[in-house]
Formats: C-alpha cells, structure tokens, sequence
C-alpha cells in the first residue's frame, strides 16, 4: 500500500487519540461527580493478511474500558439517608415513568448505581440526585427480619404510629445476701404486729382466689372470744367469699369490697385479732391497716429493697410506672419475694404471682416452689396488670437464664442489671436514616426507631460489561449477567461515594494523547511531501 497506507494508518491513529481525549474529557467533566466511574480507552493494532517476510505494523482501533470495579473514595455526610458501598456491587433503583392520581408510577426494569445521595421526597420516596429511586425489602415489624427477596420501591410513611402495649418486661437483678434492712418475713406473714384491728383495715386481694394453700386458714376473734376460721377451697375461693363469711359468722364485724375491690373490715372494738393459720402466705394480700395501727406500708418500705422502676404502656398509649421491691423473707433457706406497687394513693404493694425465690451460695434453686434451669430464661406472668386503675393487660416478667442472683454486696441493696420493655405510646415521624447495616431506619417523637426497610445489593460476575446510562446508571447485559442479589452488609450510611477519576492522572493521559495525536499529523505530512515528490517526477 506505500504512502497511502500509511497515510491511511496515521489517519486511524488521529482518530483513535481523538477518542482517548473524549474519554479524557468526560472523566474531567465528572471528577465531582458522586459515584462517577471513569472510562478508560483502550487500543486494537489492524494488521493488513500478508506473507511473514511482509508484515508491517496496521492500523489501530480505540475502544472504552469501564472502572465499574474500582471503587472511589468514601466521604461522610451530614444527611442521614445518603449512603456508600464499601465493597463491591450496586443499589438497586427504578425509573419514574409517570403520575396516576397525584401518586408516582414506576417501571418494572430495574437499573444499578453506585450513587448515593438519595433524599425523600413529598410521597416518602428515596430519590437520589439523579432523578431514580432506591428499592429494598420490607422488614417485618414483629420480628424484625426481612419479609421477601424481591425488591420493592422504598417508601416511608409519615404519619402516627399507632401505640404498643407493653407485653415483656426484660429484669435482671442481683439480690443482696444480707439485705440492709433486715428480714420482711413478719410483714410477709402477718397482718400486723399485735393483730389488733382500730377502725378499718383494708387487704388488697387477687381474684378470683387468694393464691394461698388450702391447708391456709384466715382466722379472726372479737372481744377476745372464740376464734372464727375462713379457709380457702371450704368456706370459699374469692374475696367476695371471705366478705360473706365475715358478715355472716363474725359477730362485732362487717366485711366489703370497695370500689376497686380491696376488702374491708370493720371492727365495733378494738380487739379483734386477724392472723394467718397454716405454714404459707396470701399472695397478691397487703395490709392498709386503719392510720393509729402499728403495721403502715412506710413499714413495708422500710423493710424490704428497691429493685427498680420502669414506665410501660397500656394498649391507648397511657404510660405508668411500676415500681418493684423485694423483701427477704428467710435465711434458712436463703428466700426471697417480688412485689409491684399497683397503687399509689394510697399506697399499695401487691406480690407477683409465683414470685417466691429460693437461692444456695448466691444461686436460684427454685421460684414458686419449682425447681429451676438456670441454662432457660425463668418467665412469670403478671395476668391483667393494672397501676392506678390504669389496665396494662397480660405482662411477661423476663428474669432471663441466669439473671436473678443473690450475691453479696456492700450497701445490702438490690443492683439491677437491666430493666427494659417493649411498648411504646402513639408517636408522629420525625426523620428517617440508613444505617450501617443496610436498614432504613425510621424516628418518631415517642423515642422509637423502627427499622422498615433493608437495602439489597447487586452484584455481577462481569461488571465492567455492564451499560451504561444516563445518571450513573446502568443496566445488565448479556455480557454482564444477570443481578445476584444480596442483603449482606457492605454498605456505609451517612456518607458518599465519590468520582473515581484522578485529575492528575487524567492531565497525564491528555499530554501523552496530545503528543501521540501530533505525531500522527506529522505522518499525514510527510506522507503528503512524499506524495508531492513522486508527483514532481514527471514534469
């Protein structure tokens, strides 16, 4: 071919530096470009069919090579929902196609990016600088485990979330082996000290039943005379009972239930004695002996340990607060029990059902009776909680496996490890944010951040063959692969990927392509001298 193939050649050349200088170009243009992945250009030499003896060097062929793979650098972000990959793939996000109704409609094709900076628009929407939208799995408010594997559009509410009942109460303590304010065994098993009853005494009873044994006996005498007995499971199994035995068969007295159905007892002496037979306790029965009595709740106070406070909430959203102390009731052996203030004005302390512990050499041997595991988590039921006339409802108290001990500590008080629930009033939106883990994570005014979202990720076994588009977009190809889908980690929230083009190295490549380009213009020239020369040969 001779000067005109070379002349051919050199023109190839120009054109192939002329588009390492356009993807040159566009990686400049888009060094602050978030997420921005440059083009590298690459070369193909066309060599000319000839013998061995007369190859020659041919023409060349740019072509763009993708960075999909070469990850940029990681800034931080003040906006909660911008977010980076720190590894390898890309967020899942759709197009908007248009409006039905005021409400936004969606393409089913799903497209890739590494850009971030995604913020919520006016319908809950997370809509990254691009214009696209960023799709993720549903997170199942109960377990907290995502529900699904396909990816749908990611929208947040921002209306009230209705309120949660408490239904767990998570408690753990450790009892001092000498409690600083002596035994509670007489308060736990007496009424009051001398018995003497002056006006009225009030017992606080669970119904139906007393939860006492039926070898217990409620005994009371008038004036010093004979000694009347009530006992459970004969006479009768509820309070209601125990107010018609009274009126009935105690001369001098009369029983009631008020109105929040404590019993009452009233006395037209000043000798009537009230005591426990048999060898156990009325669970869920405190005395509010009449104000001259000897036996005062200051006097329960006084001789039991705090063990903690926490606020739940009723299924409307009304918080109270339950207060819990423990008394110490033996030595021999080591025996404890759980009350919760029920009522305030006036006060009143009411024993959790089974809530009698047992423990040897600061371990739990036994609660309600029963033996226990300490390798699984010891559970006691406040059925119908109510504080206040405030009604909770049915409340797991969850001491844990191992999380009740009797260990001996300096200052004689109960020391509470934790203390938690899982109810929550009414709360209105306030933000929301992606976390570290990949979890769209919403805050309401009540305190509580639910996770409503998981962010997946997409890889592809070849990356770099992926198309590119418009925003940072891209699509799969053939040569690409299809989307593997993942929703482990990898992903950094409150920052931003950023361009992974190299200004410097980017001013490198255009003075090379510059001189390379030259020198392709000077072949053009020579190849026209040499040209010329031949031309003149004829004149």
């Amino acid at each position: 071919m001779g000067i005109y193939g070379a002349l051919s050649t050199a023109v190839t050349g120009m054109a192939a530096q002329s588009f390492a200088l356009e993807n040159i170009s566009g990686n400049i243009a888009n060094s602050q470009t978030t997420g921005y992945k440059r083009m590298e250009t690459g070369f193909i030499d066309l060599i000319p069919d000839a013998a061995v003896g007369r190859q020659k060097p041919g023409a060349v062929l740019a072509y763009s090579r993708s960075t999909n793979d070469v990850r940029g650098d990681i800034i931080t972000s003040s906006t909660g929902t911008h977010v980076a990959l720190n590894g390898s793939g890309f967020f899942v996000v759709a197009e908007k196609t248009g409006t039905t109704d005021g409400t936004s409609v969606f393409g089913d094709a799903n497209y890739y990016t590494r850009r971030g900076d995604f913020e919520m628009d006016r319908e809950g929407y997370l809509r990254n600088g691009a214009g696209y939208y960023l799709k993720g799995v549903p997170i199942d408010a109960t377990t907290g485990n995502v529900a699904g594997s396909v990816p749908q559009m990611v929208q947040v509410s921002n209306g009230l979330i209705p309120a949660k009942a408490t239904q767990r109460i998570d408690y753990e303590v450790n009892l001092p082996d000498t409690p600083a304010v002596g035994l509670a065994a007489d308060f736990a098993t007496t009424l009051s000290d001398d018995g003497d009853l002056d006006g009225t005494e009030t017992l606080q009873g669970a119904a139906p039943g007393f939860g006492w044994a039926a070898s217990d006996q409620f005994t009371i005498s008038v004036g010093g005379g004979a000694v009347e007995t009530f006992e459970e499971g004969v006479d009768g199994t509820t309070l209601q009972d125990l107010v018609d035995w009274v009126n009935s068969s105690v001369a001098g007295a009369s029983a009631s239930l008020d109105s929040e159905g404590r019993l009452q007892i009233v006395a037209d002496d000043t000798n009537h004695d009230i005591a426990i037979g048999g060898t156990g306790t009325i669970a869920g029965i405190v005395s509010q002996p009449a104000p001259d009595a000897p036996e005062t709740n200051n006097d329960f106070v006084a001789r039991s340990v705090e063990g903690g406070a926490i606020t739940v909430y009723a299924p409307n959203g009304a918080s109270v607060n339950v207060q819990m102390r423990w008394g110490k009731v033996s030595n021999e052996p080591d025996t404890w029990r759980l009350y919760y203030m029920s009522n305030s004005e006036p006060q009143t302390w009411a024993e959790v059902p089974d809530g009698e512990f047992t423990f040897e050499d600061g371990v739990l041997q036994t609660q309600g009776g029963s033996s226990v595991s300490l390798s699984e988590p010891l559970r006691l039921e406040l059925p119908n909680l109510t504080i206040n006339g405030t009604v909770v409802g049915d409340v797991e108290l969850d001491l844990g496996a191992g999380g009740l001990t009797q260990f001996d500590n300096a200052n004689g008080r109960a020391a509470v490890s934790t203390l938690n629930q899982n109810g929550y009033p009414a709360g209105s939106f306030m933000s929301v944010a992606i976390n570290d883990n990949g979890r769209v994570v919403a805050t309401y005014s009540n305190g509580e951040q639910i996770e409503i979202f998981q962010l997946v990720t997409a890889n592809f076994n070849a990356e770099n063959q992926m198309k590119r588009l418009d925003g940072g977009i891209y699509s799969a190809t053939a040569a690409s692969g299809e989307a593997i889908l993942s929703t482990d980690g990898g992903i950094t929230g409150g920052a931003l990927e950023s361009s992974n083009t190299d200004i410097s190295e980017e001013f490198t490549k255009l003075i090379v392509t510059q001189q390379a380009y030259s020198a392709g213009t000077r072949i053009v020239s020579t190849s026209d001298e040499m040209l010329q020369e031949a031309l003149n040969m004829i004149r």
